[in-house]
């Protein structure tokens, strides 16, 4: 599982998350952002560019330090500061109210305990702060 995982996976959700409906769905929702992000699954980094003037910093997390990887060649043309954490959702490492927005892209199908996922993201979204997101239709 962990050369799939680590060799196969990464590179195969970075190529099939860059559809033209997917950049269309990002297009629309990611822009929306303001302030200090939190991004949870931020993957490959294919949401950085959508970002708009308005945020401050973005802080990426995920579970898979391939993506993470990936990630980090993508920051290097952002405009604003970025931290990348490897960490899954279900345990976020950051203090209650500390983000004006929480954005997620079609990462809550592959969280195992989603709820507590949820739970996290609103701890730490500021009263008032956004929480955006899109995800698959059924």
């Amino acid at each position: 599982m962990g050369f799939y995982r680590d060799r196969i996976l990464p590179p195969f959700l970075h190529l099939s998350m860059r559809t033209r409906e997917a950049t269309r769905h990002r297009r629309q929702v990611v822009p929306a952002a303001r302030g200090r992000v939190l991004e949870v699954g931020i993957g490959s980094g294919l949401n950085l560019p959508y970002y708009g003037p308005g945020v401050t910093a973005v802080y990426g997390l995920d579970p898979s330090a391939a993506l993470l990887a990936m990630a980090r060649k993508a920051a290097r043309r952002a405009p604003f500061e970025i931290e990348l954490v490897n960490r899954s959702a279900e345990d976020i490492p950051f203090d209650d109210d500390s983000f004006d927005s929480v954005v997620t892209t079609w990462t809550l199908c592959s969280i195992p305990d989603v709820l507590a996922a949820l739970d996290e993201m609103r701890r730490v979204l500021k009263s008032g702060g956004e929480f955006l997101f899109i995800e698959h239709e059924i």
